[in-house]
């Protein structure tokens, strides 16, 4: 079960992401969107191997399409594959990935940040996170990039 709502203090629940989406709102200038220059990775160490950058690329068809620019060491190892440099449509799970673009066009289309806390079974295990979706753009509009920043935590029921 999966439901995202737009990020503020009160609907994101972990400590780390609250301190990202603080972050991400001290960047946002006269109600523009950051870019991508304006992140520095050195402003959030304690954050790092849970950190991915997704490119955003509009089509002339009108088809969005996402490009996995960057993903952190934990989440990596988390979800046990490499998917930095992958589109999402390349992704080794065709119904995450879906899931995953409905996800990120509608942080794009709102231009606004957003919070998951998706339920999902991965390789037999499950695992519960709470995902931030910061949208990133050069001309502080149109969102062409994404900084997510993800708080996995298991739990046996």
């Amino acid at each position: 079960m999966t439901n995202q709502l737009p990020a503020n203090r009160e609907t994101v629940s972990q400590p780390r992401l609250r301190r990202m989406l603080d972050y991400w709102q001290g960047l946002c200038r006269d109600g523009a969107l950051p870019a991508r220059a304006d992140i520095d990775p050195l402003d959030f160490p304690w954050m790092l191997g849970s950190v991915s950058l997704v490119e955003v690329h509009e089509g002339d068809n009108g088809i969005r399409r996402y490009r996995v620019r960057l993903v952190g060491t934990d989440t990596t190892a988390r979800f046990g594959y490499e998917a930095s440099g992958l589109w999402l449509d390349e992704l080794p799970e065709p119904d995450y990935a879906e899931h995953i673009t409905a996800m990120f066009d509608e942080v794009v289309r709102l231009a606004c940040p957003m919070v998951e806390r998706p339920d999902m079974m991965i390789d037999g295990r499950v695992y519960n996170y709470e995902v931030l979706r910061l949208p990133l753009a050069n001309d502080g509009i149109h969102p062409d990039m994404l900084l997510l920043a993800a708080d996995f935590f298991d739990y046996d029921d």
